[in-house]
Protein backbone atom coordinates (compact mmCIF):
# COMPACT_ATOMS: atom_id res chain seq x y z
CA UNK A 1 0.00 0.00 0.00
CA UNK A 2 2.80 2.17 0.44
CA UNK A 3 4.44 1.50 -2.41
CA UNK A 4 1.16 2.26 -4.44
CA UNK A 5 0.97 5.70 -2.85
CA UNK A 6 4.23 6.78 -3.31
CA UNK A 7 4.11 5.70 -6.78
CA UNK A 8 1.09 7.77 -7.11
CA UNK A 9 2.62 10.78 -5.48
CA UNK A 10 5.53 10.40 -8.12
CA UNK A 11 3.31 10.19 -10.69
CA UNK A 12 1.87 13.44 -9.93
CA UNK A 13 4.71 14.90 -9.20
CA UNK A 14 5.58 13.84 -12.82
CA UNK A 15 2.59 15.58 -13.99
CA UNK A 16 3.18 18.82 -12.63
CA UNK A 17 6.60 19.01 -13.84
CA UNK A 18 5.87 17.97 -17.15
CA UNK A 19 2.75 20.41 -17.33
CA UNK A 20 4.70 23.12 -16.63
CA UNK A 21 7.69 22.32 -18.93
CA UNK A 22 4.93 22.05 -21.81
CA UNK A 23 3.35 25.37 -21.04
CA UNK A 24 7.02 27.34 -20.37
CA UNK A 25 7.98 25.47 -24.29
CA UNK A 26 11.36 25.89 -25.30
CA UNK A 27 12.70 28.02 -28.27
CA UNK A 28 11.56 25.90 -30.87
CA UNK A 29 8.25 25.82 -29.80
CA UNK A 30 8.26 29.71 -29.73
CA UNK A 31 4.97 29.70 -31.23
CA UNK A 32 3.08 27.44 -28.94
CA UNK A 33 4.30 30.20 -26.01
CA UNK A 34 3.54 32.45 -27.78
CA UNK A 35 -0.22 31.11 -28.23
CA UNK A 36 -0.06 30.32 -24.60
CA UNK A 37 0.52 33.94 -23.63
CA UNK A 38 -2.26 35.29 -26.09
CA UNK A 39 -4.44 33.10 -24.88
CA UNK A 40 -4.14 34.47 -20.85
CA UNK A 41 -3.89 37.37 -22.10
CA UNK A 42 -7.31 37.18 -23.73
CA UNK A 43 -8.83 35.58 -21.07
CA UNK A 44 -7.56 38.22 -18.52
CA UNK A 45 -8.75 40.96 -21.01
CA UNK A 46 -12.31 38.98 -21.12
CA UNK A 47 -12.93 38.47 -17.30
CA UNK A 48 -11.43 41.93 -16.49
CA UNK A 49 -14.15 43.27 -18.59
CA UNK A 50 -16.56 41.56 -17.83
CA UNK A 51 -15.87 42.52 -14.04
CA UNK A 52 -15.73 46.05 -15.01
CA UNK A 53 -19.25 46.38 -16.44
CA UNK A 54 -20.96 44.28 -14.12
CA UNK A 55 -19.17 46.86 -11.41
CA UNK A 56 -21.37 50.08 -13.28
CA UNK A 57 -24.26 47.71 -13.65
CA UNK A 58 -23.94 47.30 -9.93
CA UNK A 59 -22.94 50.80 -8.78
CA UNK A 60 -26.39 52.11 -11.33
CA UNK A 61 -28.62 49.43 -9.07
CA UNK A 62 -27.15 50.97 -6.32
CA UNK A 63 -27.23 54.43 -6.80
CA UNK A 64 -30.85 54.13 -8.27
CA UNK A 65 -31.72 52.00 -5.12
CA UNK A 66 -30.48 54.52 -2.64
CA UNK A 67 -30.42 57.81 -4.62
CA UNK A 68 -33.83 57.79 -6.46
CA UNK A 69 -35.83 55.74 -4.32
CA UNK A 70 -34.19 56.92 -1.21
CA UNK A 71 -35.83 60.35 -1.92
CA UNK A 72 -38.40 59.96 -4.26
CA UNK A 73 -41.76 58.26 -2.64
CA UNK A 74 -42.30 54.07 -3.16
CA UNK A 75 -45.92 54.74 -3.30
CA UNK A 76 -48.40 57.90 -3.44
CA UNK A 77 -51.91 58.01 -2.37
CA UNK A 78 -53.67 60.51 -4.05
CA UNK A 79 -57.03 60.98 -2.02
CA UNK A 80 -60.39 61.33 -3.92
CA UNK A 81 -60.71 65.27 -2.39
CA UNK A 82 -58.08 67.36 -1.28
CA UNK A 83 -58.47 67.18 2.86
CA UNK A 84 -57.44 69.42 5.69
CA UNK A 85 -57.03 66.00 8.14
CA UNK A 86 -53.57 65.11 6.89
CA UNK A 87 -52.14 65.34 9.94
CA UNK A 88 -53.94 62.46 11.71
CA UNK A 89 -53.75 60.68 8.63
CA UNK A 90 -49.64 60.83 8.67
CA UNK A 91 -49.75 59.85 12.18
CA UNK A 92 -51.90 56.96 11.14
CA UNK A 93 -49.80 55.62 8.31
CA UNK A 94 -46.49 56.36 10.20
CA UNK A 95 -47.74 53.56 12.88
CA UNK A 96 -48.20 51.36 10.07
CA UNK A 97 -46.40 48.27 10.25
CA UNK A 98 -43.55 48.12 6.50
CA UNK A 99 -44.33 51.47 6.35
CA UNK A 100 -40.90 53.81 6.94
CA UNK A 101 -41.74 57.84 6.45
CA UNK A 102 -45.17 59.43 5.50
CA UNK A 103 -45.54 62.66 4.43
CA UNK A 104 -48.14 65.49 3.09
CA UNK A 105 -48.29 65.74 -0.92
CA UNK A 106 -49.09 68.86 -2.75
CA UNK A 107 -47.72 69.87 -5.89
CA UNK A 108 -48.34 71.61 -9.05
CA UNK A 109 -46.55 72.57 -12.35
CA UNK A 110 -45.29 75.85 -12.91
CA UNK A 111 -43.09 78.30 -15.11
CA UNK A 112 -39.84 79.49 -13.25
CA UNK A 113 -38.48 82.68 -14.55
CA UNK A 114 -35.26 84.73 -13.67
CA UNK A 115 -34.26 87.01 -16.44
CA UNK A 116 -34.43 86.17 -19.67
CA UNK A 117 -34.75 82.20 -18.65
CA UNK A 118 -37.81 80.12 -18.38
CA UNK A 119 -37.99 76.53 -16.93
CA UNK A 120 -41.08 74.25 -16.66
CA UNK A 121 -41.26 72.83 -12.78
CA UNK A 122 -42.89 70.13 -11.00
CA UNK A 123 -43.07 72.01 -7.19
CA UNK A 124 -43.82 70.78 -4.25
CA UNK A 125 -44.94 71.39 -0.82
CA UNK A 126 -42.43 70.55 2.17
CA UNK A 127 -44.18 70.03 5.67
CA UNK A 128 -42.30 72.19 8.70
CA UNK A 129 -42.30 69.19 10.72
CA UNK A 130 -41.11 66.86 8.00
CA UNK A 131 -37.70 65.80 9.75
CA UNK A 132 -37.42 62.74 8.18
CA UNK A 133 -37.37 64.22 4.87
CA UNK A 134 -35.49 66.94 5.75
CA UNK A 135 -32.59 64.89 6.94
CA UNK A 136 -32.67 62.70 3.71
CA UNK A 137 -32.05 66.04 1.66
CA UNK A 138 -30.21 68.23 3.81
CA UNK A 139 -26.42 65.90 2.69
CA UNK A 140 -27.65 67.04 -1.15
CA UNK A 141 -28.27 70.32 -0.60
CA UNK A 142 -25.99 73.44 -1.52
CA UNK A 143 -26.54 77.22 0.37
CA UNK A 144 -24.87 79.91 1.90
CA UNK A 145 -25.72 78.17 5.06
CA UNK A 146 -23.84 74.74 4.28
CA UNK A 147 -21.02 77.02 3.17
CA UNK A 148 -20.40 78.57 5.96
CA UNK A 149 -20.23 75.57 8.03
CA UNK A 150 -23.93 75.70 9.47
CA UNK A 151 -25.97 73.17 7.69
CA UNK A 152 -28.80 73.60 10.17
CA UNK A 153 -32.33 74.30 9.53
CA UNK A 154 -31.82 74.82 5.49
CA UNK A 155 -34.24 72.08 4.78
CA UNK A 156 -37.04 74.09 6.74
CA UNK A 157 -38.86 76.44 3.93
CA UNK A 158 -40.12 79.88 5.57
CA UNK A 159 -42.42 81.19 3.30
CA UNK A 160 -41.54 82.40 0.55
CA UNK A 161 -38.67 80.33 0.29
CA UNK A 162 -37.56 77.38 -2.41
CA UNK A 163 -35.46 75.02 -2.84
CA UNK A 164 -34.06 74.16 -6.43
CA UNK A 165 -33.08 71.49 -8.29
CA UNK A 166 -29.52 71.73 -9.49
CA UNK A 167 -30.16 71.43 -13.22
CA UNK A 168 -32.99 73.91 -13.08
CA UNK A 169 -30.71 76.20 -11.51
CA UNK A 170 -28.20 75.80 -13.62
CA UNK A 171 -30.36 76.72 -16.29
CA UNK A 172 -31.69 79.90 -14.55
CA UNK A 173 -28.22 80.69 -13.59
CA UNK A 174 -29.64 81.01 -10.22
CA UNK A 175 -27.27 80.80 -6.75
CA UNK A 176 -28.76 80.62 -3.44
CA UNK A 177 -30.12 83.88 -1.94
CA UNK A 178 -31.01 84.94 -5.68
CA UNK A 179 -34.61 85.25 -6.53
CA UNK A 180 -37.15 83.95 -9.20
CA UNK A 181 -40.97 84.28 -10.25
CA UNK A 182 -43.03 81.35 -10.03
CA UNK A 183 -45.95 81.51 -13.05
CA UNK A 184 -49.00 79.19 -11.99
CA UNK A 185 -52.10 78.84 -14.09
CA UNK A 186 -55.20 79.50 -11.51
CA UNK A 187 -52.86 80.41 -8.43
CA UNK A 188 -53.88 81.34 -5.17
CA UNK A 189 -58.00 81.06 -4.50
CA UNK A 190 -58.39 84.20 -2.93
CA UNK A 191 -56.72 86.23 -5.89
CA UNK A 192 -58.71 84.13 -8.68
CA UNK A 193 -61.63 82.30 -9.29
CA UNK A 194 -61.96 78.64 -10.61
CA UNK A 195 -64.29 79.24 -13.09
CA UNK A 196 -62.12 81.67 -14.43
CA UNK A 197 -58.29 80.57 -14.43
CA UNK A 198 -55.60 83.15 -14.47
CA UNK A 199 -51.80 82.40 -14.63
CA UNK A 200 -50.26 84.44 -11.27
CA UNK A 201 -46.91 85.33 -10.74
CA UNK A 202 -45.50 84.85 -7.10
CA UNK A 203 -41.61 85.84 -6.01
CA UNK A 204 -39.44 83.43 -4.35
CA UNK A 205 -36.31 83.80 -2.60
CA UNK A 206 -33.45 80.64 -3.34
CA UNK A 207 -32.70 78.80 0.08
CA UNK A 208 -30.48 75.99 -1.18
CA UNK A 209 -29.85 74.09 -4.51
CA UNK A 210 -30.62 70.56 -4.51
CA UNK A 211 -27.99 68.54 -5.89
CA UNK A 212 -28.45 64.29 -6.05
CA UNK A 213 -26.82 63.81 -9.39
CA UNK A 214 -29.78 61.98 -10.64
CA UNK A 215 -32.89 63.24 -12.65
CA UNK A 216 -34.31 64.47 -9.70
CA UNK A 217 -32.54 67.97 -10.17
CA UNK A 218 -34.26 68.44 -13.68
CA UNK A 219 -37.09 70.02 -12.64
CA UNK A 220 -37.71 69.75 -8.97
CA UNK A 221 -38.74 72.43 -6.65
CA UNK A 222 -40.04 72.74 -2.86
CA UNK A 223 -41.53 75.10 -0.88
CA UNK A 224 -43.59 75.33 2.42
CA UNK A 225 -46.33 73.32 2.39
CA UNK A 226 -48.36 76.18 3.66
CA UNK A 227 -47.00 78.38 0.01
CA UNK A 228 -47.99 75.31 -2.23
CA UNK A 229 -51.20 74.81 -1.00
CA UNK A 230 -52.33 78.29 -1.33
CA UNK A 231 -50.66 78.86 -4.97
CA UNK A 232 -52.48 75.33 -5.94
CA UNK A 233 -55.46 76.78 -4.86
CA UNK A 234 -56.12 74.12 -2.03
CA UNK A 235 -56.39 76.69 0.73
CA UNK A 236 -54.49 74.53 3.23
CA UNK A 237 -55.42 71.09 2.14
CA UNK A 238 -53.27 68.61 0.54
CA UNK A 239 -53.88 65.94 -2.65
CA UNK A 240 -52.93 62.49 -1.02
CA UNK A 241 -49.41 61.44 1.05
CA UNK A 242 -46.27 60.00 -0.37
CA UNK A 243 -44.90 57.12 1.70
CA UNK A 244 -41.34 54.97 1.69
CA UNK A 245 -41.29 51.51 2.93
CA UNK A 246 -39.02 48.69 3.84
CA UNK A 247 -39.31 46.57 0.99
CA UNK A 248 -39.45 48.02 -2.30
CA UNK A 249 -41.18 45.37 -4.11
CA UNK A 250 -44.28 45.54 -1.52
CA UNK A 251 -44.67 48.62 -2.22
CA UNK A 252 -47.75 48.87 -3.54
CA UNK A 253 -49.36 45.98 -1.37
CA UNK A 254 -48.42 47.81 2.10
CA UNK A 255 -50.09 50.97 0.43
CA UNK A 256 -53.28 49.68 -0.19
CA UNK A 257 -53.21 48.08 3.40
CA UNK A 258 -52.68 51.08 4.99
CA UNK A 259 -55.28 52.52 3.31
CA UNK A 260 -57.39 50.02 4.37
CA UNK A 261 -56.53 50.05 8.02
CA UNK A 262 -56.87 54.48 7.70
CA UNK A 263 -60.02 53.75 5.55
CA UNK A 264 -59.20 56.51 2.87
CA UNK A 265 -61.17 56.97 -0.48
CA UNK A 266 -57.74 57.39 -2.63
CA UNK A 267 -55.98 55.57 -5.26
CA UNK A 268 -52.81 54.16 -5.67
CA UNK A 269 -49.94 54.75 -7.87
CA UNK A 270 -46.30 53.31 -6.68
CA UNK A 271 -42.50 53.59 -8.21
CA UNK A 272 -43.10 51.13 -11.00
CA UNK A 273 -45.12 53.67 -12.49
CA UNK A 274 -42.36 56.65 -12.45
CA UNK A 275 -39.25 54.58 -12.30
CA UNK A 276 -39.82 50.94 -13.01
CA UNK A 277 -39.10 50.87 -16.89
CA UNK A 278 -35.56 52.14 -15.39
CA UNK A 279 -35.09 49.54 -13.31
CA UNK A 280 -36.23 47.09 -16.13
CA UNK A 281 -33.25 48.35 -18.40
CA UNK A 282 -30.73 48.51 -15.60
CA UNK A 283 -31.85 44.76 -15.16
CA UNK A 284 -31.71 43.41 -18.56
CA UNK A 285 -29.13 45.98 -19.43
CA UNK A 286 -26.82 43.44 -16.96
CA UNK A 287 -27.89 40.53 -17.88
CA UNK A 288 -27.02 41.17 -21.55
CA UNK A 289 -23.80 42.54 -21.66
CA UNK A 290 -23.27 39.84 -19.04
CA UNK A 291 -24.06 37.50 -21.62
CA UNK A 292 -21.93 38.95 -24.11
CA UNK A 293 -18.84 39.51 -22.20
CA UNK A 294 -19.53 35.60 -21.25
CA UNK A 295 -19.40 34.71 -24.92
CA UNK A 296 -16.08 36.65 -25.38
CA UNK A 297 -14.62 34.38 -22.35
CA UNK A 298 -15.79 31.22 -24.09
CA UNK A 299 -13.50 32.61 -27.44
CA UNK A 300 -10.32 33.34 -25.08
CA UNK A 301 -11.18 29.49 -23.33
CA UNK A 302 -10.98 28.81 -26.65
CA UNK A 303 -8.14 30.03 -27.53
CA UNK A 304 -6.86 27.47 -24.33
CA UNK A 305 -8.38 24.58 -26.58
CA UNK A 306 -6.34 25.41 -29.66
CA UNK A 307 -2.85 25.95 -27.69
CA UNK A 308 -3.05 22.49 -26.07
CA UNK A 309 -4.51 21.31 -29.28
CA UNK A 310 -0.95 22.48 -31.25
CA UNK A 311 0.79 21.21 -27.76
CA UNK A 312 -0.09 17.34 -28.54
CA UNK A 313 0.37 17.97 -31.85
CA UNK A 314 4.06 19.49 -31.07
CA UNK A 315 5.17 16.72 -28.31
CA UNK A 316 3.53 13.49 -29.40
CA UNK A 317 7.37 11.94 -29.70
CA UNK A 318 7.95 13.42 -26.20
CA UNK A 319 4.74 11.45 -25.22
CA UNK A 320 5.26 8.10 -27.03
CA UNK A 321 8.66 8.12 -25.28
CA UNK A 322 7.28 9.38 -21.73
CA UNK A 323 4.47 6.27 -22.65
CA UNK A 324 7.46 3.73 -23.33
CA UNK A 325 9.22 5.30 -19.71
CA UNK A 326 6.08 4.38 -17.83
CA UNK A 327 3.78 7.01 -17.49
CA UNK A 328 0.12 6.20 -17.67
CA UNK A 329 -2.42 7.53 -19.64
CA UNK A 330 -4.26 9.02 -16.69
CA UNK A 331 -0.49 10.92 -16.04
CA UNK A 332 -0.20 12.13 -19.64
CA UNK A 333 -3.87 13.21 -19.34
CA UNK A 334 -3.26 14.91 -16.00
CA UNK A 335 -0.07 16.48 -17.72
CA UNK A 336 -1.97 18.09 -20.15
CA UNK A 337 -5.40 19.77 -17.74
CA UNK A 338 -3.05 20.96 -15.38
CA UNK A 339 -1.16 22.59 -18.87
CA UNK A 340 -4.26 24.39 -19.89
CA UNK A 341 -5.86 25.04 -16.54
CA UNK A 342 -2.36 26.63 -15.53
CA UNK A 343 -3.32 29.00 -18.26
CA UNK A 344 -6.95 29.70 -17.07
CA UNK A 345 -5.40 30.48 -13.48
CA UNK A 346 -2.84 32.82 -14.41
CA UNK A 347 -5.11 34.46 -16.80
CA UNK A 348 -8.25 34.39 -14.12
CA UNK A 349 -5.55 35.81 -11.43
CA UNK A 350 -5.07 38.76 -13.81
CA UNK A 351 -8.19 39.52 -15.41
CA UNK A 352 -9.74 39.34 -11.96
CA UNK A 353 -6.74 42.03 -10.56
CA UNK A 354 -7.16 43.98 -13.37
CA UNK A 355 -11.11 44.22 -13.28
CA UNK A 356 -11.23 45.19 -10.25
CA UNK A 357 -8.61 47.98 -10.14
CA UNK A 358 -10.52 49.58 -13.52
CA UNK A 359 -13.70 49.01 -11.66
CA UNK A 360 -12.20 51.43 -9.07
CA UNK A 361 -10.31 53.79 -11.16
CA UNK A 362 -13.48 54.04 -13.50
CA UNK A 363 -15.68 56.87 -11.84
CA UNK A 364 -13.00 58.81 -10.61
CA UNK A 365 -11.21 58.88 -14.66
CA UNK A 366 -14.32 58.97 -16.25
CA UNK A 367 -14.86 62.25 -14.16
CA UNK A 368 -11.16 63.46 -15.09
CA UNK A 369 -11.89 62.83 -19.01
CA UNK A 370 -14.96 65.06 -18.73
CA UNK A 371 -13.37 67.82 -17.16
CA UNK A 372 -10.26 67.45 -19.50
CA UNK A 373 -12.52 67.08 -22.60
CA UNK A 374 -15.02 69.46 -21.39
CA UNK A 375 -17.49 66.59 -22.55
CA UNK A 376 -20.28 65.65 -20.34
CA UNK A 377 -20.37 61.88 -21.39
CA UNK A 378 -23.66 61.15 -18.91
CA UNK A 379 -26.64 64.13 -18.83
CA UNK A 380 -29.46 63.56 -16.19
CA UNK A 381 -31.62 64.21 -19.71
CA UNK A 382 -31.03 60.59 -20.78
CA UNK A 383 -29.35 58.85 -17.70
CA UNK A 384 -30.62 58.62 -14.51
CA UNK A 385 -27.50 59.65 -13.20
CA UNK A 386 -25.13 62.21 -14.36
CA UNK A 387 -21.64 60.23 -13.21
CA UNK A 388 -19.99 56.80 -13.56
CA UNK A 389 -20.79 54.96 -10.36
CA UNK A 390 -19.04 51.50 -9.86
CA UNK A 391 -19.22 48.53 -6.87
CA UNK A 392 -17.40 45.57 -6.73
CA UNK A 393 -19.28 42.61 -5.57
CA UNK A 394 -17.29 39.78 -4.27
CA UNK A 395 -20.22 37.50 -5.59
CA UNK A 396 -19.67 38.50 -8.94
CA UNK A 397 -16.19 38.54 -8.75
CA UNK A 398 -16.64 34.50 -7.65
CA UNK A 399 -19.12 33.92 -10.56
CA UNK A 400 -17.06 35.08 -13.23
CA UNK A 401 -14.03 32.89 -12.23
CA UNK A 402 -15.76 29.96 -11.44
CA UNK A 403 -17.15 30.44 -15.09
CA UNK A 404 -13.73 30.70 -16.53
CA UNK A 405 -12.55 27.92 -14.75
CA UNK A 406 -14.93 25.49 -15.63
CA UNK A 407 -15.34 26.43 -19.36
CA UNK A 408 -11.20 26.00 -19.38
CA UNK A 409 -11.95 22.87 -17.82
CA UNK A 410 -14.16 21.60 -20.28
CA UNK A 411 -11.75 22.77 -23.11
CA UNK A 412 -8.79 20.96 -21.51
CA UNK A 413 -10.92 17.51 -21.78
CA UNK A 414 -10.75 16.52 -25.08
CA UNK A 415 -6.66 17.40 -26.48
CA UNK A 416 -5.61 15.61 -23.46
CA UNK A 417 -7.64 12.65 -24.08
CA UNK A 418 -6.17 12.63 -27.34
CA UNK A 419 -2.63 13.17 -25.90
CA UNK A 420 -3.28 10.17 -23.61
CA UNK A 421 -4.67 8.08 -26.87
CA UNK A 422 -1.52 8.46 -28.50
CA UNK A 423 0.20 4.96 -29.21
CA UNK A 424 4.35 5.31 -28.62
CA UNK A 425 5.16 3.00 -31.72
CA UNK A 426 3.25 4.97 -33.94
CA UNK A 427 4.21 7.71 -32.42
CA UNK A 428 8.03 7.50 -32.96
CA UNK A 429 7.82 5.60 -36.47
CA UNK A 430 5.58 8.62 -38.12
CA UNK A 431 8.83 10.89 -36.49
Amino acid sequence: MASSNSANSSYGEASRVLAWRFFAGRQRQALVSFISGVSIVGLAIAIALLILVLSVMNGFEKEFREKILGLAPHATMWFDQPRDDWRDIIDGLRAQQGIVRARPLVEFKAMAVAASQVRPMLIQGLAGDDSDFAQLITPYLRSAAINEGNAQGVASLASGEIILGAEVASALNLKPSDKLRLMVIGGDSATSSRSNVATQSYAFVVKAILATGTELDNALGLVNLDDASRLSGLGGRVQGVQIQVNDLFKAYSIATVAMINQQLPASISDWTRSFGNLYTAIQLSRQLVGLLLASIIAVAVFNIFVTLGMVVRHKQSEVAILRTMGMSRAGILRSFIMQGMLIAVIGCIAGVALGCLLAWLAPSGVGALEQVLGIAFLSTDIYPINYLPSEIRAADIMLVTLAALTMSLLATLYPAWRAASILPAQALRSQ
